[in-house]
């Protein structure tokens, strides 16, 4: 059976064919656009040691007090004086919201996946996207998606919606993003910088 696609024209872009089906990660997204076309989206690269990882949590939090509609999910980790990680948090940025993602597990060395707060996650970026804020942030491009999993699919949305997307991604990570977007959008370093000088070019 043939792929259906749909026809997406954002207001003062050049058109844009997406595929109306996700059955497959690496078909998710087939946009054809223009060279000169710029989309509205960028992935924001962080290694390892990547001094500031509050960044993001900081561009956000400008963003809003300059009333900027901005939703998505950040993420908020804790961990113990070993440098392991005791406890992942996603915060719903419209509302600060904090929802459980990973729980140490008892009697055990490590955290485990909270299955449910997927299902809350996933309403925040759809509502966002219901919303048309005028950006929306997602931390992280994380194992989950890059295997087609997670918010991939709400993610994938949002760039279809053609609503600004900053979206933060591994280094090691990147060329599968890249895979997935065609290579649109921006890559960006992980700094307040970055994203403000990206914010300020899509204007």
């Amino acid at each position: 059976m043939p792929k259906q696609t749909i026809e997406y024209q954002p207001q003062g872009r050049p058109r844009i064919w997406v595929a109306s089906a996700f059955p497959t990660i690496c078909d998710n997204l087939l946009p054809i656009m223009t060279i000169d076309t710029k989309a509205p989206f960028a992935a924001a690269v962080y290694k390892p040691d990547t001094a500031d990882r509050a960044a993001l949590m900081k561009f956000v939090k400008k963003q809003k007090s300059l009333n900027t509609r901005v939703g998505g999910i950040l993420q908020e980790a804790r961990f113990n004086s070993e440098g392991r990680l005791v406890e992942l948090n996603a915060v719903d940025v419209s509302t600060n919201r904090h929802i459980p993602i990973f729980r140490p597990v008892k009697g055990a060395d490590e955290c485990r996946l909270d299955i449910s707060a997927l299902t809350e996650t996933t309403n925040i970026i759809r509502n966002a996207i219901d919303d048309r804020l005028d950006l929306i942030v997602v931390e992280k491009f994380g194992e989950l998606e890059q295997g087609g999993k997670g918010l991939i699919d709400e993610i994938l949305q949002t760039i279809v919606e053609g609503i600004p997307l900053l979206v933060c991604v591994p280094e090691a990570a990147l060329p599968i993003w890249q895979d997935r977007t065609g290579e649109l959008g921006s890559v960006i370093p992980f700094t307040e910088e970055g994203f403000q000088q990206w914010w300020q070019n899509l204007k």
